[in-house]
């Protein structure tokens, strides 16, 4: 797993979840998604993955990292 996009992924979810703080049904999918496929299906649309990925698996999986880190960070817990 490419700890490089690992970490895109991660930035890039927490400015998500940032931006689009009241959009809690939506964060909670992206935070429950059971595959990087799934994380991409939900915020299609929204956002686009970055040219240049090495694996696709990590940054969706990191993306989804940084949307819980948000949650923890605003909640007290990861919705789900």
């Amino acid at each position: 797993m490419s700890s490089t996009a690992l970490n895109l992924g991660l930035e890039a979810g927490l400015k998500y979840a940032t931006e689009n703080p009241g959009d809690r049904r939506r964060l909670g999918r992206i935070v429950r998604a059971h595959s990087g496929a799934d994380v991409a299906a939900i915020v299609a649309g929204s956002i686009d993955e970055p040219n240049g990925i090495d694996d696709r698996i990590a940054y969706w999986s990191g993306f989804a990292h940084g949307v819980r880190r948000f949650l923890q960070e605003n909640n007290g817990q990861a919705a789900g």
